[in-house]
C-alpha cells in the first residue's frame, strides 16, 4: 500500500508539473532569425507594403505614457505569477489560437491567483510569443484619434505573427496606417515628444533606403523629428536596443554597463555618451542612469524590463546582480512601484529576451492626454512663471474644470495649486506667483475628465515633479502700449511674445543676423515654435507702427 501511495502522489506531482509545462511548449521558433529567415533578410525589404499616412501632425506613444492594458500571447513566454501581477493592474489580453485554448487558459490562470475579471482573450492565429517584436506601434493623429502603426516583421517565416496586428487593430477599433519599413519592436523606443531611438539594424534590413529617408518616413508615421540609430553596443546577435537600453521618461534613459575589463566596454560608454551630451525635447540634457549587466555567462537582462502606468517589472533570476538592478529602477523612477519578475523554469529569460520582449502595452483609446514643456533648471524669469498645456480627453468626455492644476511648492514647503485656464482649443495656462532670486521650485500638472480618468504630468506627479531654480527676477512685464513679454526663456519647443499694442511685425534673428522666424500684424500672444531651431542665443525684435524697435534675447536650449 506505502508503495502504490508513493507512486500515486509521483504521478500526481508529475502529471502537474507536465501540465503546467505545456502552457509554456509549442514554440517552434527561435528568438533569432533562422537560417532560411536571415537568408530571406536580404531582399525583404522588397515586400513592404506602403499605405496612406495619419493625418499630421502625429505623435508616437512612450511605454511610460497612460495605458490601458498588456498584450500576452498562448502558449506562454511569461511565468504565470507575472501574469496575476499584471491583471491586478491593468487588463491583460491574451492572443490564443486555436479558440478552444481560451478554455484551458482560463482553468491554468484561476488556479493560479490570476483576477479573471481583467482578463479577456483575442483569437488571433501566431507563431510566437513575442509579441513586442509583432505587435503595434501606437499613435495620435491629428485628429486626436489614437491609431496603430504597422511595419513588415524582420522575421520573414512567421506570417502569422506578421499578420497579428492586423487582427489586433481590428479588435480595438482604430485605423492602421502600413509604413514601408522591415522593423522589429525590439528594436524601438520613443518618448512621446518626437523622439526615438533603435540601432544601425534598422539600415541593414533596409538597404534600399538611407538614414535621412528612413528618418523621414518615421517622421511621417510616427511624427518622429529626431530618430537616433545608434551602434549596437551589445555584441550579440539579436541587435535590438531593449537589450541594453530604455526611455523611462522624456528626459531620463537606462543604459547598460558592463566592466572595464569587458572587450564591449568602451561601446557601451560611447553610446552612454551619447545620450548624456544630447539634449531632450524639453531641451535639458539627458540623466543616464546605469545598470549592471554584465551578460554573457550571467543572466542580467535588466533593461528589458516593462513599464505599464505606475508599475515597472523588472526581470530577475536569482543573481547576485538582482537586488543592485531593482535599487537603480527605484532610483530613477521614484513613486513606480518597482516589481521584481522572477523568470519560469519553463521558459526562463535570457540575456537578449526577457518580459518587454514577451510582452506589449495596449493604449487607452480614450486616453486623458497632457503635454507640456516643464520648466527646468536655473531660469530667469519674472516674478511669476508662466505655465503652459496642452489637455485633451480623447474619449470625448468633458474635462472637469476645478480639476486642471498646477500644483508647486517653493523651497520645498507645502503644496499649493494654481487654476488652468482655458485660453483657447485645448490650450491651459496660468502661472506660479511670488517667486524670488534663488527659489527652488517643483510643481507638477493633474487633470481629470468625465470619465473619472485623472492624469499628471509628469506621469507620477507629486513623487517626481518637474523642478526649476529661480536665478533672476525682473519687475513683471505688462503689455502696455511700447513694452513687450517673451516667457519662457530659456525655452525649449516655444516661446510666448505678448506684443505691444502698437506692435507690427516680429522678427527672430539667430547670432549671424539671419532672420529664422518673421510675422506681421501679430497678436497680443504669438506663440513662436522653436522645435527645429538649433540650441543657440536669438534675438527678437518687434518694430513698432512708428517704426521703433524693441529687442530682447531668448535662449534655445
Amino acid at each position: 500500500m506505502k508503495r502504490l501511495l508513493t507512486s500515486l502522489l509521483f504521478g500526481t506531482l508529475f502529471f502537474a508539473a507536465y501540465s503546467q509545462a505545456e502552457h509554456y511548449a509549442r514554440q517552434t521558433f527561435p528568438y533569432s532569425a533562422t537560417a532560411e529567415e536571415r537568408q530571406m533578410l536580404k531582399t525583404w525589404y522588397r515586400n513592404v507594403s506602403e499605405g496612406p499616412l495619419p493625418t499630421a501632425p502625429v505623435t508616437a506613444l512612450a511605454e511610460f505614457q497612460p495605458m490601458g492594458g498588456v498584450m500576452v500571447a498562448y502558449p506562454l513566454g511569461v511565468p504565470v505569477s507575472l501574469i496575476s501581477e499584471l491583471s491586478f493592474v491593468t487588463k491583460v489580453k491574451v492572443l490564443v489560437y486555436p479558440a478552444s485554448d481560451s478554455n484551458t487558459v482560463k482553468t491554468y490562470f484561476a488556479s493560479n491567483g490570476v483576477n479573471m475579471d481583467n482578463v479577456g482573450f483575442w483569437v488571433i492565429n501566431h507563431d510566437s510569443y513575442w509579441t513586442r517584436d509583432y505587435g503595434p506601434w501606437f499613435i495620435i493623429d491629428g485628429n486626436d484619434r489614437v491609431g496603430v502603426v504597422d511595419f513588415t516583421y524582420n522575421r520573414p517565416s512567421r506570417p502569422n505573427d506578421d499578420a497579428a496586428l492586423v487582427q489586433v487593430t481590428n479588435l480595438m477599433q482604430l485605423e492602421r496606417y502600413e509604413m514601408p519599413m522591415v522593423h522589429t519592436g525590439g528594436n524601438y523606443m520613443a518618448d512621446g515628444y518626437g523622439t526615438a531611438a533603435s540601432t544601425t539594424l534598422l539600415l541593414e534590413e533596409n538597404p534600399n533606403q538611407t538614414t535621412s529617408s528612413l528618418q523621414t518616413m518615421a517622421g511621417q508615421y510616427l511624427g518622429i523629428n529626431n530618430y537616433m540609430l545608434l551602434d549596437d553596443p551589445l555584441g550579440d546577435y539579436i541587435e535590438h536596443i531593449d537589450c541594453w537600453g530604455k526611455f523611462l521618461d522624456v528626459d531620463k534613459v537606462l543604459i547598460g554597463q558592463v566592466p572595464a575589463s569587458d572587450s564591449r566596454y568602451s561601446d557601451y560608454e560611447a553610446v552612454a555618451n551619447v545620450f548624456a551630451n544630447a539634449l531632450t525635447p524639453w531641451g535639458n540634457r539627458y540623466q543616464v542612469y546605469r545598470v549592471n549587466t554584465p551578460g554573457r555567462n550571467k543572466l542580467t537582462p535588466f533593461t528589458n524590463s516593462l513599464i505599464l502606468n505606475d508599475h515597472v517589472f523588472v526581470p530577475i533570476a536569482g543573481t547576485q546582480y538582482d537586488n543592485a538592478a531593482i535599487a537603480v529602477y527605484q532610483q530613477a523612477m521614484p513613486g513606480y512601484t518597482v516589481v521584481p519578475a522572477m523568470q519560469s523554469s519553463y521558459r526562463p529569460w535570457q540575456n537578449t529576451d526577457a518580459p518587454h520582449c514577451r510582452t506589449h502595452e495596449l493604449a487607452d483609446p480614450e486616453m486623458l492626454y497632457i503635454k507640456h514643456y516643464p520648466l527646468l533648471g536655473e531660469l530667469d524669469l519674472p516674478t511669476h512663471a508662466p505655465i503652459h498645456a496642452e489637455i485633451k480627453a480623447l474619449g470625448g468626455q468633458s474635462l472637469v474644470c476645478d480639476s486642471l492644476l498646477v500644483h508647486y511648492r517653493i523651497n520645498g514647503g507645502q503644496w499649493l495649486t494654481e487654476k488652468l485656464e482655458l485660453v483657447g482649443g485645448a490650450a491651459f495656462e496660468t502661472n506660479i506667483p511670488g517667486l524670488q532670486p534663488n527659489d527652488e521650485v517643483d510643481y507638477y500638472i493633474s487633470a481629470r475628465d468625465q470619465s473619472g480618468r485623472r492624469e499628471c504630468h509628469p506621469y507620477i506627479g507629486a513623487a517626481d515633479p518637474h523642478h526649476f531654480k529661480v536665478m533672476t527676477v525682473g519687475v513683471e512685464e505688462r503689455v502696455t502700449s511700447n513694452t513687450m513679454a517673451l516667457y519662457p526663456n530659456p525655452c525649449a519647443r516655444y516661446f510666448v511674445v505678448s506684443c505691444p499694442k502698437t506692435a507690427q511685425s516680429v522678427g527672430v534673428f539667430d547670432v549671424t543676423g539671419s532672420l529664422v522666424y518673421s510675422i506681421r500684424d501679430c497678436q497680443e500672444k504669438t506663440v513662436v515654435n522653436t522645435s527645429d531651431w538649433k540650441p543657440g542665443v536669438y534675438i527678437v525684435k518687434i518694430v513698432d507702427k512708428l517704426g521703433n524697435v524693441s529687442n530682447k534675447k531668448v535662449v534655445k536650449r
